[in-house]
């Protein structure tokens, strides 16, 4: 398997660089479309890279750890399915994998019913496929083999790296990264990933554009499935990325502004905002240019976090270390911006809109606003995530800005975002638009402050929080009014129809819904959260926040798989003097690795979550010390995200009517 893999890669790039060399050869001649020969070649890329992916995860799977990556991430105790995504549990292996995911974009784009690709699109679609194929094959292949020198050390290369070198003769592997054996990875990382790939076709539909002047507003918008597809698949990868960090690093926490985690949230503000544009895009004919630099500003964001995440120039607790691919990285890094800048200066009159700007409050202004603020979160978070490089050039040593940074100054610009979300579905396209506000907030502005008032009559005290509660309360007010004016207005047996009809518009409600709901539960964890870690003896209870008490039973041991012993801890949830749950937080110990992976356990409702963590613990005496925290609200963190995907979901099976084959002259 190995030489079939590696063969069946090294077809691969070398068919990409033919079709690469054969469109160049049509752009001098000056013909824009697409050879079919070109888009066979491609499609052949695509099938070789997939058998090499094949082959590597034989490799994987029957165990050969003469191959350096699978001996650094299998060993024959892991289960089948933690063998299989292993091959994106490692640099060499998850890049690979990326590659081949960039090539199932191009792939797809190349065979569907709408001709997006002409030879400048495939061109830029196809270079960046190659850059990471070859820079994967020379740099980080993952079908490097241990050799074993004559002097008893160990290297690795694709062949014998000199006289006397035999090939390892290891009879088990290293295994898997412990953090990394939970279902959240098995399916986190490849979402991601194909989120992120999926901007590769706008992008280079973009950049065509803008190379032949072409002002054609429709092939832009053709793209909108796919821009919708990155955004759903990006989304259900932070959400599960959050989940993962919440249920594995014990940070007893959704989000800690980690670099990776603020890297991959960087094209999803962008791709937010450009979906915000096309719309008006397609209503008013206006940001054309806009919409073009958001298309670009969103592929260089894929580009910045995946240097971020694969050149090890950050320290962060889920990405990979320096490597020799960090500098290539950072080459092509830099020429993505200077290619973005370049053409958006050099076509910026040739995009030139005339909108005017005729009122603050038409649903136009409102748009932009949102998209000027979405546009600041990107630059405010970059800034956080470039300190520390510059730092580390200027000073010799990284400085990182922490999570305070963040929240001071991300917190401002969030709360006006959610503000604007509840006030812009009710004001049209015009700027008369103001005076149907005045009327149709009133209801659910009364509800919010109702709402609110009731919060302060429960306890709750702190304006933060109120404030919050009253924003999450009015946006869902708003969508609700509209949807029953909605039904109200066309009959209750018609207005399931118009559901489906308009599924694109309900669809962007329940994002909206989905986002205020993750809004309300970031309240409540950020501001009514209670923490409490102390040591606790058999039959003792401690006390979390004001209404709940954890007592420790006593500790179990078993093996639950050959790698590790898993130690838990029984414990009983008391609520208001009420049992209301066991809760066994635990940790996997593995012995040969000499590490220990804690296993928190939740007492999950409506209500929110009771997160707990065994830190230590004495099976002789036996008492153990644990962190718990009372996170009021957090459910609707994954409701609000569930709600997030199946909108976006819901508006992507909608269409545009461009039935047009569009193919470039």
């Amino acid at each position: 398997m190995f030489y079939f893999g590696l063969i069946c890669f090294a077809l691969a790039l070398l068919a990409t660089l033919a079709a690469i060399i054969l469109t160049i050869l049509r752009l001098i001649r000056k013909e824009h479309s697409l050879s079919s020969l070109v888009r066979n070649l491609s499609i052949g890329s695509f099938a070789l890279h997939t058998l090499s992916v094949l082959g590597m995860l034989s490799l994987q799977i029957m165990g050969d750890y003469q191959n350096a990556y699978v001996f650094s991430v299998i060993n024959t105790p892991m289960p089948l399915i933690l063998k299989v995504t292993a091959l994106w549990g490692g640099q060499a292996g998850s890049l690979f994998f990326w590659t081949w995911i960039l090539n199932l974009c191009l792939f797809i784009a190349l065979v569907s019913r709408r001709r997006l690709l002409d030879s400048w699109a495939f061109l830029i679609a196809a270079l960046n496929v190659f850059f990471f194929g070859a820079t994967t094959f020379f740099l980080s292949n993952p079908f490097n083999r241990i050799w074993e020198l004559s002097d008893g050390s160990f290297t690795e290369a694709l062949f014998s790296p000199g006289l006397g070198a035999v090939l390892s003769k290891f009879s088990d592997g290293a295994g898997l990264n412990p953090l990394l054996r939970h279902p959240a990875m098995v399916i986190h990382p490849p979402t991601l990933y194909l989120g992120y790939a999926l901007f590769l076709i706008p992008f280079a539909v973009a950049v065509s554009k803008l190379i032949r002047a072409d002002q054609d507003e429709s092939l832009l918008d053709q793209t909108r499935g796919w821009i919708l597809a990155a955004w759903v698949m990006l989304s259900a990868g932070l959400a599960l990325g959050s989940w993962w960090a919440y249920n594995v690093l014990g940070w007893g926490g959704y989000w800690a502004w980690d670099p990776v985690e603020t890297a991959s949230l960087l094209p999803w503000l962008a791709c937010t905002g450009l979906l915000h544009s096309l719309l008006l895009q397609r209503k008013r004919h206006i940001f054309h240019r806009f919409n073009l630099l958001l298309v670009l500003i969103s592929w260089f964001l894929v580009v910045f976090s995946v240097f971020v995440t694969r050149s090890g120039v950050i320290n962060s607790v889920h990405a990979f270390g320096e490597s020799s691919v960090s500098i290539p990285f950072a080459v092509y890094t830099v020429l993505t911006l200077l290619l973005l800048v370049f053409l958006l200066v050099w076509r910026s009159k040739k995009y030139a809109s005339d909108w005017e700007f005729k009122s603050p409050f038409a649903r136009e202004a409102l748009f932009l606003y949102t998209n000027v603020i979405l546009l600041a979160l990107v630059a405010v978070c970059m800034w956080g995530l470039l300190y520390p490089i510059f730092t580390g050039v200027f000073q010799a040593i990284q400085i990182s800005l922490d999570k305070a940074y963040f929240m001071t100054v991300t917190g401002p610009l969030f709360i006006i975002l959610v503000l604007l979300m509840a006030v812009c579905p009710l004001l049209g396209w015009s700027a008369t638009g103001v005076k149907k506000l005045g009327k149709a907030i009133l209801i659910p502005l009364g509800l919010a402050v109702l709402g609110t008032l009731a919060a302060f009559f429960l306890q709750v005290r702190s304006n933060q929080g109120l404030l919050g509660i009253f924003m999450v309360l009015l946006g869902l007010a708003v969508l609700v009014s509209i949807t029953l004016r909605d039904a109200i207005a066309v009959g209750g047996k018609k207005f399931f129809s118009l559901l489906w009809k308009q599924r694109a518009r309900y669809g962007a409600y329940c994002v909206h819904a989905g986002i205020l709901l993750i809004a309300l539960g970031i309240t409540g964890v950020e501001v009514f959260s209670a923490h409490q870690q102390g040591v606790i003896q058999k039959g003792e209870r401690m006390p979390i926040g004001a209404h709940f008490e954890l007592e420790f039973v006593e500790l179990q041991e078993e093996w639950t798989s050959p790698e590790y012993q898993t130690v838990k801890a029984h414990t009983i949830v008391w609520q208001d003097g009420v049992q209301v749950a066991e809760l066994f937080p635990g940790q996997d110990v593995y012995v040969d690795r000499g590490e220990n992976l804690s296993v928190p356990a939740n007492y999950s409702t409506l209500r929110g979550d009771l997160y707990t963590q065994l830190i230590s613990y004495n099976l002789d005496v036996p008492y153990i010390a644990v962190t718990a925290a009372d996170n009021p609200l957090a459910s609707f963190l994954w409701i609000g995200a569930l709600l997030l995907v199946l909108g976006g979901s819901l508006a992507m099976t909608l269409r545009p009517k461009l039935d047009s084959v569009v193919e470039a002259a």
